[in-house]
């Protein structure tokens, strides 16, 4: 069992340039993501709860709860690294109010068209380029679901996947000629996508939810029709807006005889359909897609969150239609078409959860936001090098219950791999005691480190939290790219931070006989402190060792240089195990207030191993 001293701290933090709206409301109100837009599809911006009239089943019901989300247009920084490098530490606050974007790529659709291969992939990208600090976007491929990505605001993982797409399948049989059996199962792969996307997202009823479809379109039969239909139904249910976008660009007939995809027709009547029944925007018959994606995040850049206590309390899991009007004319209002009321085994199914916190935290599509969390992942060469070590540090900001004396409180935590299948890798608890002095109030700071030890791969690492005397639980996903430490001629070990005046952490030793430093999540540091990043640079094969150039650069919000330093790791610094230990110390007594981002570059052009960390 772990034991820490919980120190309180002040509660109130830094909050970033652009805050995602905030919406906090009770779990027995039915929540609304609501849109009002003017006759050319702009947001209408102003509104309070006066004006706004909600009717579920024809009755009118009182406003409990409102928020209006206005989100600014997306300011490039002067320096790329502020937008295009994602923070090594991930945070679950404020995930609960944030928009969602779900970036359906249709590689089982596409065909062998070299246009549209590309656009797919400028589309994709340029959705990305337009999210705003505050967005979480994930991307799912209909076909080759291996480097798909979860709810991330990680820019750069989100580009990487769209990157990873490289295939128009329905190309991809023999003489170029689609068979009945490979027609019938990749347009289904792209239909039974659409209905899983909508059936998860229609599950989240408080936010802002979008799907971007980008593809080809497909063409429909009678079944495939009855299935869109029902997504199209949960969709207005679950206010879920879908927007195509055409990546095969202005479609035009061909020349008589010619043999020619991205044909004019039915493709491109079915993508004008998904955005019509679910109050969506396709982007369609042109070869320049900006100003519709524009327009599209535009048209997302304003909208309302209300909350409203029905009066209707039986529990007969009848659905429930809601209109929302506005008292304004010639607008437009979208938001969810209703509800299903609970049955009377629903508040037996919840207790069941809460029962069971953890398991519930850990296995939601979002991460649960209750209990403050910060990770960050380092991975580092295991013994013998077969497997890796992933150094796995929580951050916790816990609420504390104010109390005469000393209160003991019992944290629980659970820590898990998963690939982008689900399928699991091991995982590890962790149990400790958290001792809160006596009249603290707040939120108190502290700390837990674990390892994992994994292959070489790609996964997602969960973590997930509880606190008994509050009954308040958090989760948290991260994901982390394990190397393969023994095969690779040069490598470099993941970076912690670490500083003296970090928060308590258990356990005391920190990962003894693993670092020789204590990581922390905290990123944020005074001139007054200590700080330094801690890395390890291998030397795999059975070569002897040599010199390893190292350069360590820090630059400012203008990326200008305020440090840079180079030097070589002769071999005399490596030990027996072909590893060399480096503790590079922060000057953040030279340092004016602002962000800053670490680099660290080792090796030369023909091997080489880059690390950065805002």
């Amino acid at each position: 069992m772990l034991r820490l001293l919980l120190i309180p701290v002040a509660a109130a933090a830094t909050l970033a340039a652009q805050a995602p709206p905030q919406f906090r409301s009770r779990v027995d109100l039915v929540h609304l993501d609501v849109s009002v837009l003017d006759q050319n599809r702009r947001p209408v911006r102003g509104l309070g709860p006066a004006d706004f009239t909600i009717f579920e089943n024809g009755q009118p019901q009182k406003v409990a709860v409102f928020s209006a989300v206005d989100i600014p247009p997306v300011e490039p920084p002067r320096a790329a690294w502020m937008r295009d490098v994602a923070p090594d530490v991930r945070t679950n606050e404020g995930v609960s109010d944030r928009r969602l974007f779900l970036i359906l790529i249709d590689d089982s659709g596409v065909e062998l068209d070299t246009f549209a291969m590309k656009q797919m992939k400028m589309s994709a990208r340029g959705i990305v380029d337009r999210l705003g600090p505050s967005d979480l976007a994930a991307i799912v491929f209909t076909l080759d679901n291996r480097n798909s990505i979860d709810y991330t605001a990680d820019r750069a993982s989100l580009l990487r996947a769209v990157d990873s797409y490289n295939v128009g399948a329905r190309g991809m049989t023999r003489d170029g000629e689609l068979g009945p059996m490979a027609d019938w199962l990749f347009l289904n792969y792209s239909i039974g996508t659409i209905e899983r996307a909508v059936e998860v997202l229609a599950e989240l009823p408080d936010r802002r939810k979008s799907v971007f479809y980008v593809g080809q379109g497909v063409a429909m039969d009678s079944d495939r029709w009855h299935r869109l239909k029902r997504a199209f139904e949960r969709a207005r249910k679950g206010n879920v807006t879908i927007y195509p976008v055409d990546v095969c660009g202005l479609r035009v007939p061909p020349p008589p005889g010619v043999r020619a995809t991205c044909l004019p027709g039915a493709e491109v009547e079915l993508l004008q359909t998904i955005a019509g029944e679910t109050g969506g925007r396709a982007v369609i018959n042109t070869n320049v897609v900006e100003p519709g994606l524009d327009a599209i995040f535009n048209e997302n850049s304003g909208y309302y969150l209300l909350g409203y206590q029905s009066t209707d309390t039986r529990q007969d899991g009848r659905f429930r239609p809601i209109d929302v009007r506005v008292n304004r004319p010639g607008l437009t209002v979208r938001t969810r078409s209703g509800y299903d009321a609970d049955r009377p085994d629903a508040a037996r199914r919840r207790a069941a959860l809460a029962a069971q916190p953890l398991g519930a935290a850990l296995g939601g599509l979002l991460p649960k936001s209750d209990l403050p969390l910060h990770v960050s992942l380092a991975p580092f060469a295991g013994p013998g090098r077969k497997t890796a070590t992933v150094v796995v540090t929580i951050g916790v900001r816990q609420p504390l219950q104010e109390a005469g004396a000393r209160v003991v409180e019992k944290v629980d935590f659970l820590v898990g791999a998963y690939n982008s299948d689900g399928k699991s890798f091991g995982g590890t608890r962790i149990k400790a005691d958290v001792t809160v002095r006596a009249g603290a109030t707040g939120l108190g700071d502290y700390e837990l480190i674990t390892r994992l030890d994994l292959k070489p791969g790609r996964y997602q690492i969960r973590v997930a939290g509880h606190v008994a005397s509050l009954s308040t639980s958090g989760s948290l996903y991260h994901e982390v790219d394990v190397p393969d430490f023994d095969r690779e001629r040069l490598s470099v070990s993941g970076i912690v931070l670490t500083s003296p005046m970090g928060p308590p952490s258990a356990p005391r030793e920190g990962l003894k006989g693993l670092l020789p430093v204590k990581p922390t999540t905290r990123r944020q540091f005074s001139g007054a402190e200590e700080a330094s990043a801690f890395f390890r640079i291998y030397q795999g094969g059975k070569a002897p060792v040599t010199t390893v150039p190292l350069r360590v650069r820090i630059a400012n919000e203008q990326d200008e240089l305020v440090m840079d330093r180079t030097t070589d790791v002769a071999p005399g610094t490596f030990d027996a195990q072909r590893t060399a230990d480096i503790n590079i110390a922060l000057p953040l007594a030279r340092l004016p207030k602002g962000n800053y981002l670490l680099t660290v570059e080792a090796g030369d052009g023909r091997r080489a191993a880059r690390f950065e960390v805002k």
